[in-house]
């Protein structure tokens, strides 16, 4: 971070003095208005075109920013998942009727509609069935979840423990009892 008073956005002429400082995204999307860069996308691929333009490259596009793919209309099993797919209402729908009606896009399954150009919804449903087996991997909780990590870190520890359990071993944690709150 530059020690020097934060510049206006527009006044900004590289890449590198653009990534020394932290931009809100209404800044970052009031420059791509006024520069005529495209605003769309998360915050991340906006900075990414900013930087881009700062420096004279061509922007890009990552797979993680292709939207809006067509998508047919119908699916069946042997359906071809094209570059850009979504994770649409109507392909829920149609793998809910494969999958039964507790399928829902956990991460795995959007992992692999957005990331498995050439593969069929066949192949899809099976990662969704292989996600939700016995023998499935637990999935990482992240960092800023502390209590969800916490109740499964108690539950594994203590098989058995009761809610109530949980939530004192949670409160003793923090330098609390239960009656406290």
């Amino acid at each position: 971070m530059n020690s020097s008073a934060r510049p206006d956005l527009l006044s900004v002429k590289s890449a590198a003095e653009f990534r020394n400082w932290y931009w809100l995204k209404e800044e970052l999307l009031m420059f791509c208005r006024a520069r005529g860069l495209p605003s769309s996308g998360m915050k991340p691929q906006v900075a990414d075109r900013i930087a881009a333009f700062l420096d004279g490259k061509p922007f890009e596009v990552t797979p993680q920013a292709v939207r809006g793919a067509q998508m047919p209309s119908e699916f069946t099993l042997e359906t071809v998942i094209a570059k850009g797919w979504r994770c649409s209402p109507a392909l829920g729908a149609f793998l809910r009727g494969v999958c039964g009606k507790t399928f829902h896009f956990n991460k795995p399954m959007r992992d692999f509609i957005h990331q498995g150009a050439g593969h069929t919804l066949l192949e899809a449903a099976e990662v969704y069935r292989a996600s939700q087996g016995k023998d499935a991997p637990k999935r990482e909780i992240p960092p800023q979840l502390e209590y969800n990590r916490h109740t499964r870190e108690f539950y594994e520890a203590h098989p058995g423990a009761t809610r109530e359990q949980v939530l004192a071993a949670w409160w003793a944690k923090r330098g609390k009892s239960l009656n406290d709150v």
